[in-house]
């Protein structure tokens, strides 16, 4: 990823500072509840306040694992029987839920909260039972290694039991699990036209959500939903399950606080997917159930008892949480509008009020509050903002440009702010490639200039130029100086939007290197109007360069970080690829050795034996000469066989329309056998030409097709063939769906193996599928199986497209050249 893509993901995450924020009640109940001091008068006092935080506590009440007999109608009897863990996590739960409550109407497609929000409270629910049921598992480890006594009944010393696990909160593992895919929410929130175009390939390609967000968007729900978290200063627990969920135990970085419950959440998802209860948009399981479980600390019988009541839990967690019945999210939404907007009006009043003050006190006023904004982990782009709140009050203008420039990096990030202090316009200016002055005359390389503003699609983005030059500014009397043609690369970019015509501007400066800078449009003499603030508006500067300088560190090292956890999961993917490859490899060289050995005896028992039927006179003998003849030729096709699977032919791609490809792989395959009354149908969508070896990948769908009429009754079987193309990976999708006897989950991950075989020995060799595999990766496309006992088989085929191919072909023939 480049450094200007990386900067317009950055964007996509600072637009989530749009998103409304906890109600205050809320956050008035999570502080109580997490207080030492708070009683629980204080809670019922807080809770009383809201009534539809009162109604939705009094319906959680009503739980089969609280034993609650007969109506409970007061807050005081709820939070007694709940407890502040559970009360706390209620809260939390409800607040998020009503800020992205489910829309009224979803169009086909398109990412149904309410759906997803089933899903997530099915993992919450999931996950809290999973959490009891470990607790309860390890509480009777502990009863069982108890000393025991003898046969006289006297006491023995026992070994002294190993560590026991810390104990899982449940009303933690419930809000965790609640929250684990609260990015998708958000994405849909601030991206819903790109996250649908993400929903609807997910939804086709059968495969990780994740994965076409990555494509289609720049970047996953997992970071997203790291970020909202951080914004929300949510637990670093409910933030590390939002981020990691999802990974295999060992992938998980060694500095994660509880990796139990993040493989707790992870669990939960799989099960829940498994049921299809809800939406999540990920069709794959990648990571081992058995893994999790181990993890975890809970056992399959476990398991099965949490899945057998998962349903009957979710009905009142999800009515509690207002699924499927009338919301007051938006009279809530409303009024954080017009509480935001009553912010806005104040604020610029008081920044009016305050240049009306002496210059010392409005510069420590606006100094005082540039450090209040700002949180700990504030990133670049809040700092800027920051930085222009307080230079339109400090400097006295209406409107002020203020950037940043991230060292080795080749754009500078950009806000505009009014007089209010009110970030109106966000950019990106791509610096330029030459010099701002050659030979003492202005370079033109400003006017190429690239301003990406976030008022449109922050995905689309220009192309990268090559390098580009860093900042240079001549040297001044003071802060303030000229915008002269050192700086005509950005004040070309904002300049429309400021002010006056003359444009003059502040350098923010590191280590000797300039960093950013305020820009500002006045009338000539601004210099000397400011001359009189020299010193203090030298010193404002250096806070606003301090700052921004933190902020671009810290930001490079968040950036760094999840660069490292996703090179860390590609890695562990890598890793599963690299395994399988060598054992195809070595499985083919000693096919192949094998089939060389073999040849050579073979070839003189089928002379022999047909010398020997052609000298015998007993017809008895003769027929028995005639066998052993017969057997050496069939034989000799499993050698064929194998030496094609140890040694393919290099593939020799060409442009394929896929229709007349599945049409001839059919007619094969109906050629091998008798397809009875077996349903075949074939529905093609727009797709555009494949470019792959017609003959391999055509034996390949033989196999995948033969494997289907062998799964299915010859009289009520039914398989279906449907071509698609996905135009954001440029693949077209041939998937193969039968409703025959279906597969278990240890012969789906083994179906591609050599030599292996769920039919009876002598029925099958276990080379179909293994070969099928080797060409249609030799071709640069891939097969993945989705099945289960008594519900059929789903083969799915991704192929390259045309529009894929064309690019790289000229390198391709340049490598058949030489």
């Amino acid at each position: 990823m480049s450094d200007l893509r990386e900067k317009r993901v950055e964007l996509i995450l600072q637009q989530l500072e749009e998103l409304p924020t906890l109600p205050g009640i809320a956050l008035k109940v999570l502080e109580a509840t997490a207080s030492d001091d708070s009683s629980a008068s204080d809670v019922v006092k807080l809770i009383s306040s809201d009534q539809s935080l009162t109604a939705r506590v009094l319906q959680l009440v009503h739980r089969s694992e609280l034993g609650v007999r007969g109506e409970v109608n007061t807050v005081e009897r709820a939070v007694v029987l709940l407890g502040f863990a559970a009360v706390r996590s209620a809260v939390l739960a409800i607040s998020i839920f009503e800020t992205f409550q489910p829309a009224e109407q979803v169009q086909p497609g398109h990412f149904s909260r309410e759906e997803f929000w089933k899903h997530c409270v099915a993992v919450a629910c999931c996950a809290e039972m999973l959490a009891s049921a470990a607790n309860r598992g390890a509480l009777a480890a502990l009863v069982s290694a108890d000393a025991p006594t003898d046969s006289r009944g006297l006491g023995t010393k026992a070994p002294a039991p190993a560590r026991a696990r810390e104990p899982l909160n449940p009303s933690e593992a419930f809000i965790a699990g609640l929250l684990h895919d609260l990015g998708k929410v958000a994405l849909d929130a601030v991206l819903p036209k790109s996250f649908s175009r993400v929903v609807e390939a997910a939804d086709l390609l059968r495969g990780n959500i994740a994965d076409v967000e990555r494509t289609v968007i720049g970047l996953d729900h997992m970071v997203v939903g790291k970020r909202l978290a951080e914004r929300w200063q949510l637990p670093t627990v409910i933030r590390d399950c939002a981020w990691l969920h999802g990974q295999p135990p060992q992938a998980l970085p060694a500095n994660v606080r509880q990796p139990r419950m993040v493989n707790l959440i992870t669990l939960a998802d799989v099960l829940a997917r498994e049921q299809h209860l809800g939406y999540s948009g990920n069709y794959t399981f990648s990571v081992s159930k058995a893994a999790l479980c181990d993890a975890v600390g809970v056992t399959p019988e476990q398991v099965a008892e949490v899945m057998a009541r998962l349903v009957q839990e979710i009905e009142p967690r999800a009515k509690a949480l207002g699924l499927g019945q009338a919301s007051q999210g938006e009279l809530y939404l409303h009024a954080l509008a017009q509480a935001n907007r009553e912010l806005g009006r104040v604020s610029g009043q008081l920044a009016a009020k305050n240049r009306k003050l002496v210059v010392r006190a409005r510069f420590f006023d606006a100094l005082s509050s540039f450090q209040s904004v700002l949180h700990p982990d504030a990133p670049p782009q809040t700092v800027l903002h920051a930085v222009g709140q307080t230079a339109v009050g400090v400097l006295g203008v209406g409107c002020v440009a203020v950037f940043s420039l991230p060292p080795g990096q080749n754009y500078a990030e950009a806000v505009l702010c009014d007089a209010a202090g009110e970030v109106f316009e966000t950019s990106l200016v791509d610096l330029p490639q030459e010099e701002p002055v050659v030979n003492g005359q202005p370079s033109v390389a400003g006017n190429n200039a690239t301003t990406v503003s976030t008022a449109s699609d922050p995905l689309q983005r220009p192309a990268d130029n090559g390098p580009r030059t860093r900042l240079k500014p001549a040297p001044g009397d003071g802060p303030v100086m000229s915008a002269g043609d050192e700086l005509e690369w950005f004040v070309g970019a904002v300049s429309p939007r400021l002010p006056d015509s003359q444009r003059f501007w502040i350098c923010l400066e590191a280590d000797g290197a300039c960093i950013g800078g305020v820009v500002w449009g006045a009338a000539a003499g601004e210099a000397q109007r400011l001359s009189p603030q020299v010193q203090e508006l030298a010193a404002i500067a250096n806070g606003w360069a301090l700052a921004l300088r933190t902020a671009q560190i810290r930001d490079e090292a968040r950036t760094l970080s999840e660069q490292l956890a996703e090179a860390n999961r590609r890695l562990h993917n890598a890793q599963s690829e690299i395994l399988r490859s060598r054992m195809m490899t070595s499985i083919g060289e000693m096919a192949a050795g094998a089939a060389h050995e073999m040849n050579n005896p073979l070839a003189v028992i089928s002379g022999r034996s047909q010398l020997l039927a052609s000298q015998l006179t007993d017809s008895k003998h003769k027929a028995m000469a005639h066998l052993i003849h017969e057997q050496s030729h069939r034989l000799s096709a499993i050698i064929t066989d194998l030496m094609d699977f140890a040694r393919p032919e290099p593939p020799h791609p060409v442009e394929t329309d896929l229709a007349d490809l599945i049409r001839r792989a059919l007619a094969e395959a109906k050629a091998q056998h008798d397809p009875a009354d077996r349903r075949m149908e074939v529905t093609m969508a727009d797709v555009p030409p494949v470019v792959v070896d017609g003959r391999q990948v055509g034996a390949a769908l033989v196999e995948v097709i033969d494997n289907a009429i062998h799964a299915t009754d010859p009289a009520t079987g039914q398989i279906e063939l449907h071509g698609a193309f996905d135009p954001y990976t440029s693949r077209v999708v041939v998937t193969v769906s039968d409703n025959g006897c279906g597969m278990d989950e240890a012969t789906v991950k083994r179906a591609f193996d050599p030599f292996f075989s769920n039919k009876p020995a002598g029925r099958r060799r276990g080379l179909g599928l293994a070969k099928a595999l080797r060409w249609i990766e030799a071709s640069g496309g891939s097969i993945r199986l989705e099945s289960r006992p008594g519900q059929g088989t789903r083969g799915v085929i991704l192929l390259p497209a045309k529009t894929a191919v064309q690019e790289s072909k000229p390198a391709a023939e340049r490598r058949a050249a030489q």
